[in-house]
């Protein structure tokens, strides 16, 4: 496999609606689910991978009430850099 190269194999129904998303936004295949891809995986996520990395590694989770007072914060944030 070359570097960047991947195949991935999908059941007939994604592979149909993938197909006609792409011909929708009038792109190959293979660029489409690359953008797809590339945007699921961008910044915005990079915070959710982190933590998703530090509980596969050691079972640490965060509590419902931590999440919620984290994503407040994240949230409170954003607002506040918008101005």
């Amino acid at each position: 496999m070359a570097d960047g190269e991947l195949i991935l194999k999908l059941d007939d129904d994604t592979a149909r609606r993938l197909r006609a998303a792409a011909d929708a936004a009038g792109q190959a295949v293979e660029s489409y689910a690359a953008e797809l891809i590339s945007s699921g995986l961008a910044g915005e996520w990079a915070d959710s991978f982190a933590r998703l990395a530090v509980y596969d590694r050691t079972g640490d989770y965060m509590s419902l009430e931590e999440g919620a007072a984290y994503f407040r914060t994240k949230l409170e944030e954003r607002l506040a850099n918008r101005k």
